[in-house]
């Protein structure tokens, strides 16, 4: 089985530069969450409409079940359920936790009213979320190079 750890350099920094009065109103409609070992967060193809922070715990998020290609969340502040930001607001794996964790959910729409109300920040949040895939899909492709 191949694993993939989540890249630490970019990951956590969606929110790095934006000022602290929008992290407030977004961390204001954020939601904690709970979950157990084993428990799916969501599944590949689902409708997105949530996006994740980790507090603390360890997340699978398994890309190709077959190809055993996976991402590991486990550094506090990563980000996952990017895809609910994304058009066409589908998640494009599936998220499975390895170990009792916590979680920030937080909506679609509560970004897209920030970046509304402060476009300026809404680019930075932006720029740093096409970052963030980036780097997956660096990850993804290192993965594949691999099997060949």
């Amino acid at each position: 089985m191949s694993i993939m750890e989540a890249s630490p350099t970019k990951e956590f920094d969606l929110f790095k530069g934006v000022s602290q009065r929008v992290i407030a109103e977004i961390g204001k409609m954020g939601e904690e969450v709970s979950f157990e070992r084993d428990d799916v967060v969501f599944r590949a193809d689902e409708p997105g409409s949530y996006f994740y922070e980790l507090v603390e715990g360890e997340v699978d998020i398994v890309v190709l079940e077959k190809e055993n290609m996976h991402f590991i969340v486990k550094r506090p502040g990563e980000i996952f359920g990017w895809s609910a930001l994304v058009e066409p607001y589908v998640y494009s794996a599936t998220a499975r936790c390895l170990a009792p964790t916590k979680v920030i959910r937080i909506g679609r729409d509560v970004i897209e009213n920030e970046v509304r109300r402060h476009p300026e920040e809404g680019l930075i949040i932006y720029k740093h979320l096409i970052g963030i895939v980036a780097q997956r899909l660096r990850s993804a492709y290192q993965y594949i190079y691999r099997q060949q």
